[in-house]
């Protein structure tokens, strides 16, 4: 009967190791959902074989690596409804180019630490020689994305101003902009000169840009909600920015999509313009 029980503690025993490890080996990765545009290269696109791609996407899956614990999904989405899509869940974090504004400090979590910095060109098709500056757009049509950083500060500069631009509303996605530009619906938008050259040259249509220097550069984060997760990932990614910055990734993905500029900080793209 001793012998009876002590085989069956034996074998419960090593059921229960069995158990446990198999546990411990069978663990799966938390998986945080990422939502991006995907439709303004070389920031974040989706190739021809539908995978989503682009420096946004590229930083993340770096973060991937200093963070094992979490498996990445991403998700494209439509600029004029990505801010609804997160705050209704329908993912985690926002990687889409984000600029820094107030009013998405006030309602969301962005990242402490930029990944990147930008700064707004004016775009028109290539041989126009009237229009270098803000003023230049006195009396013509602007194309300008719905929400987009850009937009808010083409809007407070009329206000401010009192200049006669009239801004054609569109969904954010700068190849239909540069369309209209093409056919001269629009004289102008404004947007980032290296995505907008990769998506002339894609579309076939010849454009040239202006720095505005009437507007400051901006920084570029992650936007989480406001949620007690989101906050904890917030500061895991900012963690896991510095170490990036500090090792060179950061510059190195830059670099790579970017055609070779290095903008992962304020100086460096100010030494780039």
């Amino acid at each position: 009967m001793k012998r009876f029980l002590l085989v069956t503690l034996l074998l419960l025993m090593v059921g229960a190791l069995i158990f446990a490890g198999g546990k411990k080996d069978t663990g799966t990765q938390q998986v945080i959902r990422v939502g991006t545009e995907g439709a303004y290269p070389p920031y974040n696109y989706v190739d021809s074989s539908k995978n989503v791609d682009g420096y946004d996407i590229a930083v993340v899956r770096a973060i991937g690596e200093l963070l094992p614990e979490y498996k990445f999904e991403f998700i494209p989405t439509d600029w004029s409804g990505i801010f609804t899509a997160l705050e209704g869940g329908s993912f985690d974090l926002i990687s889409s180019n984000i600029a820094w504004r107030q009013e998405r400090e006030d309602k969301y979590y962005l990242s402490l630490v930029p990944y990147l910095w930008g700064g707004s060109q004016l775009v028109y098709k290539a041989g126009r020689t009237d229009i270098r500056s803000l003023k230049d757009l006195n009396g013509k049509k602007v194309a300008a994305g719905v929400g987009t950083s850009t937009t808010t500060q083409l809007e407070d500069y009329i206000k401010s101003t009192g200049a006669n631009i009239q801004i054609v509303y569109t969904d954010g996605n700068i190849g239909n902009a540069l369309l209209e530009i093409d056919s001269g619906r629009v004289d102008a938008t404004i947007s980032s000169i290296i995505t907008t050259q990769l998506t002339a040259d894609t579309l076939g249509i010849k454009v040239e840009g202006s720095t505005i220097n009437e507007w400051p550069p901006y920084s570029i984060h992650f936007l989480f909600p406001k949620t007690e997760k989101g906050k904890l990932y917030r500061d895991q990614f900012d963690e896991a920015l510095k170490k990036l910055l500090a090792n060179g990734t950061l510059s190195a993905l830059s670099k790579k999509y970017l055609y070779g500029k290095d903008h992962t900080t304020k100086e460096k793209l100010a030494a780039d313009v």
